[in-house]
C-alpha cells in the first residue's frame, strides 16, 4: 500500500457516522435523491489505493468519517452510475454532497477552501467545448493560485496525463507554484509519473502472472511480439472504458505479433472476472491480485489507472498512454518495419547459405 495513505486506511475502521470526534477528522454528508440503497466509494486522486473505501448508501443518504493529517485529494465515485467528482478532503472540514441522480452533472458539493477552489474552475470551464481552452483555463488557475493543491491536480489532469506530455512546460508549471508547494508529497509523485511517461530508454521486463484461469503465463509468450500493456481495475470507471476502446484495436492485429496484455489492479477475484465477462474484454488478461503492490506496477512506476504502455520486441518502451487511432497508426508502423526488418535477415541467411 502506498504509504501517503496510510493513515487514511488506518481510519478506514472509523468510518462510521459518528464514531470519533476531534479536530482532524473530515466529515462527508451526502443526500442524493433517486440514489436509492447503493454504495458510493472513495479513493486517491493522485495514487489509488490497493483497495477503496466503500461508503453505504440508505435511501440515497450516506455519510463518514476519516482522520485526516493533511489535504488529501480523493475521488467520489458513485457506484450506480459510475460517475466520479474530484473531492479535497482536508482535516477539520465538513464537506456536503446534495443533488438527484437526474442531473448528476450538477452536483452540489460543499466544504473547505480547496474545494471552493476547484468549484470555481469548473464553472469557468463549464460553457468551454475546446480542450485547448480548457488547458488555457487550467493554466491561468495553476499561475493564479501557486499555493492551491488543487493546481498540482490540474497539472496532472491537463498536462500529465496526455499522450504526450510536454516536460519542460510541466516543470515550469511545477516551478511556478509556492515554494512550500515544492515540498508537497503529490508533486514528487507527479514528477515520477513524468519521468515514467518521457522516459525512451525503459524497458519493460514482463513479469509470470496469472491469467482469467489460473494459469500462470510465462515471459518466454512475449518472445518477438510488440506488448500493449494497460493497468486497470473493475472499480474504476474510465479504466474500464479505455478497456473498451482497445476491442477495436485488439481484433484489428489479432494476426500481427502484437500481444494486448491487460494488468489488473484488483484485490476481488469475482469483480475482475465478472468486469471481463459482462463486458467482453479480448487481450491477455493478468492479475495477481496484489493492488499495486502487482511487480508490473512497481516496476513501471506507474501511478495511476488508466495507463498504458507500448514497448517493441526487444521490451522497449516507445510511448505510453496512446489510444484509438493514433495507437493503430503506431503500431501499424512500428510492425511493418519490423515485419521488413524480419524478411531482409531471413533473405541473407538464405544467400549465406
Amino acid at each position: 500500500m502506498k504509504k501517503i495513505f496510510l493513515p487514511l486506511f488506518l481510519g478506514m475502521l472509523l468510518i462510521v457516522c459518528g464514531c470519533q470526534k476531534g479536530g482532524n477528522l473530515f466529515r462527508l454528508t451526502g443526500n442524493i435523491q433517486g440514489l436509492g440503497d447503493s454504495t458510493v466509494m472513495l479513493y486517491g486522486l493522485f495514487s489509488i489505493p490497493d483497495s477503496v473505501i466503500r461508503i453505504p448508501v440508505k435511501d440515497g443518504k450516506f455519510s463518514c468519517e476519516l482522520p485526516l493529517d493533511t489535504i488529501t485529494p480523493m475521488c467520489l465515485l458513485l457506484e450506480s452510475s459510475r460517475m466520479e467528482y474530484p473531492i479535497f478532503a482536508d482535516k477539520g472540514v465538513d464537506m456536503r454532497i446534495k443533488g438527484d441522480t437526474a442531473r448528476l452533472h450538477q452536483l452540489s458539493i460543499t466544504g473547505g477552501k480547496a474545494q471552493e477552489e476547484y468549484n470555481a474552475f469548473k464553472d469557468s470551464i463549464s460553457h468551454l467545448k475546446s480542450y485547448v481552452e480548457i488547458r488555457q483555463e487550467a493554466d491561468s488557475f495553476i499561475v493564479k493560485h501557486p499555493q492551491s493543491v488543487v493546481s498540482i491536480y490540474l497539472i496532472q489532469k491537463y498536462f500529465v496525463q496526455v499522450p504526450y506530455p510536454n516536460k519542460e512546460l510541466i516543470e515550469t508549471m511545477i516551478k511556478q507554484l509556492s515554494g512550500n508547494m515544492h515540498d508537497n508529497h503529490y508533486i514528487s509523485r507527479l514528477q515520477n509519473k513524468l519521468n515514467s511517461q518521457t522516459s525512451k530508454d525503459k524497458r519493460l521486463q514482463m513479469a509470470a502472472l496469472p491469467d482469467t484461469t489460473g494459469t500462470v503465463v510465462k515471459t518466454s509468450e512475449y518472445k518477438n511480439k510488440f506488448i500493449v500493456l494497460s493497468f486497470w481495475a473493475s472499480w474504476h470507471p474510465e479504466s474500464i472504458e479505455m478497456q473498451d476502446s482497445l476491442q477495436a484495436t485488439i481484433k484489428k492485429f489479432a494476426k500481427r505479433p502484437v500481444t494486448f496484455v491487460s494488468l489488473s489492479l484488483d484485490t476481488d477475484r469475482e469483480a475482475w472476472l465478472s468486469a471481463i465477462r459482462d463486458r467482453q474484454l479480448g487481450g491477455l488478461h493478468l492479475c495477481d491480485f496484489k493492488g499495486w503492490n502487482t511487480p508490473l506496477a512497481k516496476q513501471t512506476n506507474t501511478q495511476d489507472i488508466p495507463t498504458l504502455y507500448i514497448a517493441n520486441t526487444t521490451g522497449r518502451i516507445i510511448t505510453t498512454n496512446m489510444w484509438g487511432k493514433q495507437l493503430e497508426n503506431l503500431l501499424d508502423k512500428q510492425v511493418e518495419s519490423w515485419e521488413k526488418e524480419q524478411k531482409k535477415k531471413e533473405q541473407s541467411k538464405k544467400k549465406r547459405k
